[in-house]
């Protein structure tokens, strides 16, 4: 069924018209006639005509206000007299009607001259002809000022009898109000209980998703130790098996040395080649028998083992002759020029020592110094000559493997991998004492390979390689600071109580090798794979670079590194059987070497120097040389 339309009331009502008449009756005034149109009001009424009823009336003159006849707006009151044919283009303008046109699109503006209401006419002073009062927003009624509220809340103005029933309004939406809150406060429950529930579900899956982790870290723990313990195991049974033979050689070879029975010479050269060819047996599986590295990759959670097979990796071929610049240390770009293009083919090879380890150069007297680790001890060559000048060694040396110099002191000190200490001897070869022993606390070192000293500070720095730092000490033996190392908060349950303490941890993996240069220190971390460069002040990490691989920029077990007069870095890969020569900021600039036994050829590259003149000295440990380019 439709509904019923309701239509809004015009303007002119006949109640409103009604009562608008009665008011002007009771006021002595005649009423207004509704105006047809605007000529009605300027037709000749110079006398009324008389009918023979009409009666007669006082023909005094009587004086009237004005000829033209005046009209009272229906909305607001105002009394407007009409001047003119065209009073209704002079009729002050409707606002609210305005207002409506402007929204539609229909311009009002009749002229640029504003718009202002018509001037009282001349004799008609007396006329209150501009009536003043609000509206009420209810019932549209014209109201005095002061029987007018406006409400406060919805910013609208009520007579006297609308306000009462907006206030009842109020009342009765206070009651809503009520409703609403009180369904909000239903609403909230339900959400904080559903809240809670998914907290405890949450909670309830954190607890099963860590026990699940722990178990399987556990799981993992006892695997890698299982692990270990069967790398252990097997390490021990070979190394017995390893040490009967020996034995029993040195039995053999003690015996023929001692008996008489063998009368034969032909008997006594035979037993010479069957002692000899099993001492060259036994010998080799000595240097083989530790060919497997084994590394603990932290990230990975899990041993990672290499056989120290080396491998032919990438290298590069030099530049054409054309491209070598003549002052090579003039700056990076000439630098970088100069190892493109320099053809790496060794000009003298030294076969002397069975495995040559860390090289270097005293500044003294610009001899070369050669670790010699089956010899126990540290060979002096003249360069020129190529002949041994003197032997470091004293009879705690067991391993030397890196040397380093302080000038100014006139001292040597040598790393010892197997004494786990310092060697310091001076520049005469006298033996002055050694430093640190095995241990972990500061000073104290395990299996220490790489060492380099800072000749404007007078420090050492010293990889102390089982530990995975780089310690600082001073040259007594004094303990100054550490690289690698720092404290962390670790949080322990123990006994359903959760304890925290200060534990030390290391970002470095067995570290074998540093270098100084101006202000950095460059650490090569082998176990990682990377070289790492620390700030020489504050110890902080400025630089990484490289990672696992057999490609150009990669390692596999470096072991070496070395930094020339602009602080290029010389790496020693290894694994790979080649040099990486880097800029500072750690691009690649050249990889020079390949496997083989050949010169120029690497089979595990042990040492490296690099000279003030960028000569290059490299001493491969399986190939029982010392390289010089």
């Amino acid at each position: 069924m439709a509904e019923r339309v309701k239509k809004k009331p015009p303007f002119f009502t006949l109640k409103r018209w009604n009562s608008q008449k009665q008011s002007e009756e009771n006021n002595g005034r005649a009423p207004i006639t509704p105006i047809q149109n605007s000529a009605q009001f300027f037709k000749s009424t110079p006398s009324q005509t008389r009918t023979p009823s009409t009666p007669v009336m006082d023909t005094k003159p009587r004086k009237t206000i004005s000829a033209e006849p005046i009209i009272d707006c229906p909305i607001c009151c105002t009394r407007i007299q009409v001047q003119g044919t065209n009073f209704v283009d002079e009729l002050p303008s409707n606002l609210y009607i305005d207002t409506l046109l402007q929204m539609v699109g229909i311009s009002t503006t009749k002229s640029k001259q504003p718009v202002t209401p018509p001037s009282t006419p001349a004799g008609l002073q007396t006329v209150d002809l501009f009536a003043g009062g609000s509206r009420c927003s209810h019932c549209r009624s014209m109201c005095d000022t002061v029987d007018v509220t406006t409400c406060e809340h919805c910013k609208l103005k009520f007579c006297k009898v609308c306000w009462s029933q907006h206030i009842e309004d109020m009342r009765t939406q206070i009651g809503s109000i009520l409703k609403q809150l009180d369904s909000a406060a239903n609403r909230l429950e339900h959400k904080i209980e559903y809240y809670k529930d998914r907290c405890e579900r949450i909670t309830e899956q954190i607890n099963i998703v860590a026990e699940e982790k722990i178990n399987a870290i556990l799981e993992a723990k006892g695997n890698l130790l299982q692990e270990a313990s069967e790398l252990t195991k097997a390490g021990d049974m070979s190394a017995l098996a390893l040490q009967s033979s020996l034995q029993e050689a040195k039995e053999v070879a003690t015996k023929a040395m001692t008996t008489t029975e063998i009368n034969d010479d032909n008997d006594k050269v035979t037993t010479f080649i069957n002692l000899h060819q099993n001492a060259l047996q036994l010998l080799t599986e000595v240097s083989k028998w530790d060919a497997n590295r084994f590394v603990f990759d932290k990230e990975n959670f899990c041993i990672e083992s290499d056989a120290a097979t080396p491998l032919d990796a990438e290298s590069d071929d030099p530049l054409p002759e054309d491209a070598k610049h003549n002052n090579p240390l003039e700056n990076e770009d000439s630098l970088t020029l100069y190892y493109r293009s320099r053809n790496f083919t060794p000009h003298y090879v030294w076969r002397k020592t069975a495995r040559p380890c860390g090289v270097g150069i005293g500044p003294w007297s610009e001899h070369l110094y050669i670790c010699a680790t089956d010899s126990h001890s540290v060979l002096v060559v003249e360069r020129a000559q190529a002949r041994t000048v003197m032997r470091l060694s004293c009879e705690d040396m067991l391993c030397p493997v890196h040397i380093a110099f302080l000038k100014n002191l006139g001292e040597i000190y040598v790393t010892d991998k197997w004494k786990h200490c310092i060697h310091v001897f001076s520049k005469d070869g006298e033996h002055l004492r050694s430093l640190g022993q095995k241990g972990s606390r500061v000073g104290q070192f395990r299996s220490p390979e790489g060492i380099a000293t800072d000749s404007a500070q007078q420090l050492i720095y010293i990889v102390d390689t089982g530990n995975d730092r780089v310690q600082i000490l001073q040259p007594d033996g004094k303990f100054v600071d550490q690289i690698g190392v720092a404290t962390k908060q670790q949080s322990s349950n123990t006994a359903s109580v959760w304890d925290t303490k200060e534990i030390l941890c290391t970002e470095l993996n067995a570290p074998t090798a540093v270098a100084i240069s101006n202000d950095r220190v460059i650490v090569l971390d082998s176990g990682n794979r990377r070289v790492k460069v620390y700030n020489k002040q504050d110890k902080s990490k400025v630089l990484e670079f490289g990672s696992l691989g057999q490609r150009k920029g990669q390692f596999r077990q470096p072991e070496v590194l070395a930094v020339d007069p602009l602080g290029f870095i010389l790496v020693g890969d290894s694994g790979n059987c080649r040099v990486q020569v880097f800029k500072p900021n750690g691009q690649l600039v050249r990889v020079f070497g390949r496997l083989g036994t050949e010169a120029g050829k690497f089979g595990w590259i042990s040492g490296i120097h690099v000279t003030k003149q960028l000569d290059i000295i490299v001493s491969d440990t399986k190939n029982h040389s010392v390289n010089f380019f």
